[in-house]
Order: C-alpha cells, then sequence, then structure tokens
C-alpha cells in the first residue's frame, strides 16, 4: 500500500506534452492523405488528357482523305496524289481534304467555362456557336447528353462535333479556369511558295507535308500538354 501511494500518475504539463505530441503526427497524416487524394487527382486529369489528344490525332489520320462538308454516299469523290478533289468528276475550290481543312483555320473550343465556343468554318474563319449544353452536362445537372447529338453527312464535321463535346465542356477533363484552353493547328509545309505561303522548308519535296499541334491546358494553364504528328502529306506530280 505505501508503493502504491507513490505512484502518483502524469502530471498536467506531461498530459499536455503528450497531446501535443500526438497532434502534429496526426496533422501530419492528414496532410499527406490530403496531397495524396491531390496528387491521384492531377495524375488521372493528365492521364485523361494524354487519352484525348491520342483520340484527336488518331481521327485526324484516320479521316486525312476525307473531304469535308461532301457526302461521299451521294457524291463521288476523288482525291489525287497531289491533294486535289474532284466531286463528280468537277474539280471544286470548296472541296477540300479534312487536313487541308484544319490547314486554313484553327480549330478552338474556347476559354474553359465560358458561353461561346469557336471553331473553324468551311471557309477557315472563326465562327462564334453559343454553348448551350454548358450548364446541362455538369456533373449536377443529370446524365451527360450524346457526344454525336448532330449528325453531318460527312467524316470530318462529326469529328469536329465530337472534339467541341469532349473538349469544350467539363464532362471529361476538369475545368479549372479560364486559362483551360484546347486547340488543334494543323500547318502545311513544303519547299515551294505557291502551294505552302506560310511555312516553307526547303528540305521537304512533297506538294505539302502536314504537321498537327494538339494542345490541351489543365490545371488553369499552369499544366500542358502539346503532341506533334504528322498527319498527311501531298506528292508532287
Amino acid at each position: 500500500m505505501r508503493k502504491i501511494k507513490k505512484i502518483l500518475g502524469l502530471t498536467i504539463l506531461e498530459g499536455l506534452i503528450s497531446t501535443a505530441v500526438v497532434g502534429i503526427g496526426f496533422i501530419a497524416i492528414l496532410q499527406m492523405v490530403n496531397y495524396s487524394v491531390q496528387s491521384i487527382d492531377t495524375s488521372g486529369e493528365r492521364t485523361k488528357a494524354n487519352y484525348l489528344v491520342s483520340m484527336i490525332a488518331e481521327d485526324i489520320i484516320g479521316y486525312k482523305n476525307a473531304v469535308y462538308g461532301v457526302d461521299p454516299n451521294v457524291d463521288k469523290v476523288v482525291v489525287g496524289i497531289d491533294g486535289t478533289v474532284t466531286v463528280n468528276d468537277e474539280a471544286k475550290d470548296n472541296a477540300r481534304k479534312f487536313t487541308e481543312h484544319l490547314a486554313q483555320g484553327e480549330f478552338f473550343t474556347g476559354a474553359c467555362g465560358s458561353s461561346v465556343t469557336t471553331a473553324t468554318t468551311d471557309t477557315g474563319a472563326p465562327e462564334q456557336q453559343e454553348n448551350s449544353q454548358q450548364q446541362e452536362n455538369s456533373p449536377n445537372s443529370g446524365p451527360p447528353t450524346s457526344i454525336y447529338g448532330s449528325q453531318f453527312a460527312d467524316g470530318p464535321q462529326n469529328k469536329e462535333q465530337k472534339w467541341m463535346e469532349v473538349l469544350g465542356k467539363d464532362r471529361y477533363l476538369k475545368c479549372r479556369g479560364e486559362k483551360d484552353i484546347k486547340k488543334v493547328k494543323m500547318y502545311k509545309i513544303c519547299r515551294w511558295s505557291d502551294s505552302c505561303p506560310s511555312y516553307i522548308d526547303t528540305s521537304i519535296n512533297d506538294n505539302g507535308m502536314y504537321v498537327g499541334r494538339i494542345q490541351v491546358n489543365l490545371n488553369d494553364g499552369r499544366k500542358r500538354k502539346f503532341l506533334y504528328f504528322q498527319a498527311d502529306y501531298n506528292t508532287r506530280k
């Protein structure tokens, strides 16, 4: 009994110090968990961006000989080795391949979170389109609509419609600010100024080599994904 009476236990100061040490440990663990969750989310966004960029490049390469704005099921379309296009045995200036269409104007979805998107038109000039489904495809407004809501007679226009639905909204990639932009640009390069007035390279003997550039900005523009690829080429007669 005398020995038990001498055991006085912990003092208040010792209890406070122990609580502080344990609390600091828990704070560090919680910060690590929060950082891990953010890292997983960021990694997932970058992985999705890689897949989407590869998808766009495959769409362009797969439809490089498709003629923009022409229904191949109705009209007879022939594409020459030099890139010339004839429709129903007649040459048409406004008929051009998908790669040539992209080379005449930049495909731009507009600033992330804005109500207006920009795409290339038949003449290559930017066209303003109201993004009426911007809020409808948000996570809190029900299930998303189909990315093929509008159907066109030709494949290139359907591909641009798909890109606008996939990249122009935050249904696949999270919108974190106005700097999260998505662009598709095609460069036509050759050594002859009559075929390539903007980008001339004397080492290229083709009538035109098309190099695509896809840009996707993430995390309010702090992370940028670029992909350069050869999309097509025209042999000079």
